[in-house]
């Protein structure tokens, strides 16, 4: 019983925001620099990821969904993905 409960926190806290800057309404229009070592970009929030932003690479947000209670943003992915798509919000460098 124990192990099942340390499992189902683990398995919470990989899909939970990261510990970074998390962007807000704030950041709208804004280019941040991505913070994790890889970030991956989706084609819908929490869809498959498609490519992935790597450390000093930057994203432009366009919308936040955090008053939805979604950990996820949308906006245009720079660097070596040049193309619209949604990141976890929380791995944005301050």
């Amino acid at each position: 019983m124990c192990t099942a409960l340390i499992f189902a926190v683990s398995q919470t806290a990989a899909y939970a925001g990261g510990p970074y800057l998390w962007a807000n309404d704030s950041h709208i229009g804004k280019r941040l620099t991505v913070c994790a070592a890889t970030l991956d970009v989706r084609s819908s929030y929490g869809g498959t990821a498609f490519a992935h932003l790597t450390q000093g690479e930057t994203f432009t947000v366009h919308q936040n969904y955090a008053e939805f209670g979604s950990e996820y943003v949308r906006g245009f992915a720079w660097g070596t993905v040049n193309t619209e798509g949604y990141v976890q919000n929380g791995w944005f460098c301050f």
